[in-house]
């Protein structure tokens, strides 16, 4: 079982690599078996079309950050400091981080209607969590208690998710963002 459960985890992780880097309809499914290391036969025990293999990558993507965001808020540190992992997280390394939840269902006309559900299903759940980590910030004192939770996650999303497609497009190359985005989160961006 083990064996099958990793041969099938190096078909999705080399089917994202190429999805990635060719696009869904660029990629062949030959290319995923020769990357995987497994011959296109055995592809077919494991999935029945590349548009399984798509959605299942799609789903899997976004399962692991809901796993790495409940990861975080689970920790025993400030709300402060869980911000500035959950960024550092959705940052990756230097280079362009993974696909983001935003450009895996900008696939819309790709992905199944069925694996649509299943990911805002997902991104619902992430919002809860997050929504649990600013009332720890508002019980911190650190967060404006006057200010809706959810309102506050719409705005720490869609800036860190902002900074991370601009920094991708190479418009903020070289710049470390989680104390900007700390910073700017907490202290606003007007002149006092």
């Amino acid at each position: 079982m083990a064996e099958f459960n990793q041969k099938r985890q190096d078909i999705l992780n080399s089917a994202m690599e190429l999805f990635k880097e060719k696009g869904f309809h660029n990629t062949r499914m030959e290319e995923i078996a020769l990357k995987a290391g497994v011959g296109k036969g055995t592809l077919y025990e494991y999935f029945t079309s590349k548009q399984e293999i798509f959605d299942e990558t799609c789903i899997e993507k976004v399962t692991g950050i809901k796993e790495k965001i409940e990861e975080i808020s689970l920790r025993d540190i400030t709300f402060r400091e869980k911000l500035t992992e959950m960024i550092s997280m959705k940052q990756g390394s230097e280079k362009c981080p993974e696909p983001t939840i935003e450009g895996i269902m900008s696939n819309k006309n790709i992905i199944s209607e069925k694996v649509v559900y299943a990911m805002m299903n997902h991104v619902s759940d992430m919002n809860k969590i997050i929504i649990r980590m600013v009332e720890q910030g508002k019980k911190e004192g650190v967060v404006n208690k006057n200010i809706p939770s959810d309102l506050v996650v719409t705005m720490i999303v869609g800036t860190v998710s902002e900074f991370i497609r601009n920094k991708c497009t190479n418009n903020f190359a070289g710049i470390s963002g989680e104390e900007i985005i700390i910073n700017l989160l907490f202290n606003g961006f007007g002149v006092k």
